[in-house]
């Protein structure tokens, strides 16, 4: 075959801009073949013949060992791609160097992927990172093969002291009398929030051990970390287990009369996540004055103890002390180049107090996925719409708009190249229109230096938010 005809110069991977990539003359005999009449119709056309013919084959085993052979051998100078898919555009020719190659849209692959089974971010990480043997239940065999760095990270996490000096042996012994030690055990209940505290439930009501490819590593890690539970994996499968002994510890403990203090710390893990989230920093004074307004009914509550340390876990947040104070800072603006967004949001705690909204609203926040529904965002979406552009891709957008508007407007003019790079269209004749939309998102996002109020509310309210 001659590729010369099918070749494009590599840009973006999506399936529209590889499309329109292609010769013109090219392009307008596809529309003829296939019996449409615009590009996006011909990328809508592609999508839903090759789902049709996948599902007619989708059993059979050399249609799989066929896509995973194209997938292995994108980008290579294997030529694995057969003139008929070349043809139907379902990849798409380059030249590499000395010789040609080939890539496959991202629309083709996540389709792809999905005949082949293929799996999801969190269970390949955990086939990755769990042992493949049987399954053991000996705890003393079990510490004898951890590091002794991983003996002291277990005993720092079950609050045991003086182990640098410690060999194997003892340290062994040493974290095993400890995680068979009740009252040791219950410390460290004492300190899950609910997705973990459901974890050791299930655990409990399945002698110890579950099965789950899919569970969220942030569910099991805390449990992992303190030698609770160890991970395995057999036969593709991955199991969360419980040694014996410590199974057999933790049968006398009466769960029942933890809940409460599981409770207490699950609101304030999803109260400071969220607003860390909203506000980008908050100090420990602050985060006591609202746990009392948002759970009390007027008066002031007790900061549950635990907080610290189960808010270290949190993946969005970090701990920084100065002199006067404790925050809680989101971890984005720990990157050096933020360093200066970060000074600014501190200096300016006392200058301006933080929007308050509705306990319901602010939780929403605790899902990294979520940003706020505003008018602006929806003609946002509505345009990208008119454009083409795919729900998901348009969601993914308005995400990264929320997540880049809340630093500031510094982010306004990246923005319109992220927008290209998901194949928005800027040319001069809507790049006004789109500014337009930009700005207008960027006026009603709450901003971290702002402490929560968006520009417009600190142009009308600027005076009523001064301490």
């Amino acid at each position: 075959m001659k590729y010369e005809k099918y070749l494009i110069k590599k840009d973006k991977l999506d399936l529209l801009s590889s499309l329109k990539s292609l010769d013109k003359k090219l392009l307008n005999e596809k529309f003829k073949e296939f019996g449409v009449d615009n590009i996006y119709e011909l990328r809508d056309f592609i999508i839903e013949d090759f789902e049709f013919c996948l599902e007619s084959s989708k059993d059979n085993q050399f249609t799989k060992m066929y896509f995973e052979r194209l997938i292995n051998h994108e980008n290579t100078e294997w030529m694995s791609a057969y003139e008929q898919d070349i043809e139907m555009l379902l990849v798409f020719v380059y030249k590499n160097g000395d010789y040609y190659s080939y890539y496959i849209p991202t629309e083709i692959k996540e389709i792809i992927n999905k005949l082949l089974g293929s799996m999801t971010p969190e269970e390949k990480f955990n086939l990755e990172n769990a042992a493949d043997t049987p399954i053991v239940k000996d705890l003393k065999g079990l510490l004898e093969t951890l590091t002794n760095d991983d003996l002291k990270n277990i005993g720092s996490l079950l609050h045991v002291n003086s182990l640098s000096n410690k060999r194997k042996k003892e340290l062994v012994d040493i974290i095993y009398n400890a995680l068979t030690d009740k009252d040791k055990l219950t410390d460290v209940i004492e300190r899950f929030i609910d997705k973990e505290f459901n974890l050791l439930k299930d655990l409990m009501n399945n002698k110890g051990t579950i099965q789950n490819n899919d569970i969220s590593m942030e569910i099991y890690h805390f449990l992992y970390m303190a030698g609770i539970v160890f991970l395995f994996k057999r036969d593709n499968k991955f199991y969360i287990s419980m040694p014996d002994d410590v199974y057999n510890t933790m049968k006398k403990i009466d769960l029942k009369q933890i809940h409460k203090i599981i409770d207490e710390n699950t609101r304030v893990y999803n109260l400071v996540r969220s607003m860390v989230e909203l506000y980008g920093v908050i100090s420990y004074d602050e985060l006591g004055y609202y746990y009392s307004l948002y759970y009390s009914n007027g008066e002031e509550l007790d900061f549950p103890n635990n907080a610290l340390l189960f808010c270290e876990r949190a993946d969005n947040i970090d701990i920084i002390h100065t002199q006067h104070n404790m925050y809680f800072i989101h971890k984005f603006l720990q990157q050096r180049d933020l360093a200066p967004v970060l000074d600014d949001i501190i200096s300016r705690q006392k200058i301006i107090k933080k929007k308050t909204i509705k306990l319901n609203e602010l939780l929403k926040y605790a899902d990294y996925k979520y940003y706020e529904e505003t008018e602006s965002k929806n003609e946002l979406k509505k345009y990208l719409n008119k454009k083409h552009i795919t729900k998901d891709i348009i969601e993914v957008i308005i995400k990264i708009l929320s997540d880049m508007y809340r630093l500031g407007n510094s982010f306004v003019g990246p923005s319109i190249e992220m927008l290209q790079d998901y194949g928005v269209e800027v040319t001069k004749k809507n790049l006004q229109e789109i500014l337009d939309h930009l700005t207008e998102i960027y006026n009603n996002t709450r901003i971290w230096v702002n402490n929560g109020w968006t520009p417009i509310e600190m142009r009308l309210n600027y005076k009523d938010t001064k301490k």
